[in-house]
């Protein structure tokens, strides 16, 4: 077994040998017998293989340019952070515009929302004090009524009760008046004691209480002095035992104010409750309208500032207006503050319920502005590009104030002088940030 190992570990030292032959009789062995001698050579060989490799066939062999010579036909490169300089060939593609920075009239107008209503002052939503049913309306949609018209006639048995507590109360009264004049004839002829009189005395005063009570409350349930004076002569009248032919459960429901029946909740028949709403009777020739203002501009509206009304239904009309209210609070969930402007409606052109854009004018002030178009905003910020020379423009943070009529108020960050982009900013924009991203791969 020991023979066999030395015999196997000679057959492995041959194959060795041999291997070791046929590779160094390969080409290209005698170059790395010398390899210190070749490395030059063979370094200069890969990198003009290279760089025939990346040149196109057939194209002219190119002039090395130093590095700060290198760019392309657009840009020439940012000089320094913020600044982007163009070709004047990338700067015609571009079509860029710029303005000289001037103060000049700057007119503030803020565009709103809002909604008509009918005017509170002239509305009356009329209810009934009691409960009863409707036996007639009198007053249809649209009916124009003065004050005190009949707008409906409603049957109430709480009423009869009540006519009949006032003539219970006003035949008691009578009573005790009689009473009270014979007793005092007596007592001045000394017939009767002074205690009898008194005593007939505070029945009297006792039943004239009560028919003042019954009688005030047939007006707080809305009869009126005739109501009553007709509710007497029917019970002077009376002929037999029927006590209703005296009352009539019957009361008539009256428009408080001068108007148009604009709503109608009733129908003959119906049974009504006390306090419910059955009418609405409004004056149209003057409407509000309620506008809503975002919190940022508060500070542009004003009370009594005019206003220009319009309404989708009709686009060409103008509904001139001011502004007589701004509400003392924000609201929380919208941010939005309420104002009201009164608006003209003699022709019955505008109708409650439409929603309305309302063009709100300001003051106009002389301040430094410039085109919305020049205005670049990126990551919370403002910023416009200035013309530093031709072809070579730097952006600036601004602080923008008032915007209005296209433009834009400059508080911070312009001087009066300086030429900004007017257009074109957007593509100043896009090779400032190629400038960043290629700066950020370089590194």
């Amino acid at each position: 077994m020991v023979r066999n190992f030395f015999t196997l570990k000679r057959i492995i030292i041959v194959v060795l040998v041999l291997a070791a032959a046929v590779w160094f009789s390969l080409p290209g062995s005698a170059q790395k017998k010398d390899p210190d001698k070749d490395r030059g050579q063979k370094s200069q060989q890969h990198e003009a293989h290279d760089h025939e490799a990346q040149k196109p066939k057939g194209d002219k062999p190119e002039v090395h340019k130093p590095e700060g010579d290198k760019h392309d036909d657009h840009k020439e490169g940012a000089h320094s952070p913020g600044q982007v300089k163009l070709s004047p060939e990338a700067v015609k593609r571009a079509n860029l515009k710029v303005e000289t920075v001037a103060a000049g009239a700057l007119a503030s107008k803020v565009q709103l929302t809002g909604e008509l209503v009918f005017n509170e002052e002239k509305t009356a939503r009329v209810n009934s004090r009691l409960a009863g049913r409707v036996v007639k309306i009198t007053a249809d949609y649209g009916a124009e009524v003065k004050k005190g018209d009949a707008l409906a006639v409603i049957d109430s048995v709480e009423l009869g009760q009540a006519q009949n507590s006032f003539l219970q109360a006003a035949a008691s009264y009578r009573v005790a008046q009689k009473t009270y004049e014979r007793a005092r004839l007596l007592w001045q002829e000394k017939a009767i004691s002074q205690a009898e009189f008194q005593e007939r005395q505070a029945k009297f005063e006792l039943a004239t209480s009560e028919r003042d009570y019954a009688e005030n409350r047939l007006h707080l349930l809305g009869l009126n002095d005739a109501d009553i004076a007709r509710l007497f002569r029917g019970s002077k009248s009376r002929k037999g035992p029927s006590f209703h032919a005296e009352v009539d459960s019957t009361f008539t429901l009256r428009s408080p104010i001068s108007g148009q029946v604009v709503d109608r909740k009733v129908t003959p028949g119906l049974v009504v409750k006390a306090d419910e709403e059955l009418f609405t009777v409004s004056d149209p020739a003057t409407l509000w309208c309620y506008v809503q203002i975002p919190e940022k501009d508060l500070s542009l509206v004003k009370t009594g500032a005019a206003v220009i009304i319009r309404v989708s239904a009709l686009p060409q009309e103008k509904f001139p207006g001011a502004i007589d209210y701004i509400a003392a609070m924000v609201e929380k969930a919208t941010r939005m503050t309420r104002a009201r402007v009164r608006v003209d409606n003699s022709h019955g052109e505008l109708k409650a319920g439409m929603f309305a854009t309302i063009m709100v004018a300001s003051d106009t002030r002389t301040v430094l502005n410039v085109p919305e178009a020049a205005l670049v905003a990126t990551g919370g910020e403002q910023y416009v590009f200035i013309e530093q020379e031709p072809g070579l423009y730097l952006k600036r943070v601004i602080k923008p104030g008032l915007q209005a009529g296209g433009r834009v108020e400059v508080l911070e960050g312009l001087k009066e002088g300086e030429r900004v982009v007017i257009q074109g900013a957007f593509t100043l924009k896009s090779e400032l940030e190629k400038e960043s991203l290629e700066a950020e791969h370089g590194h």
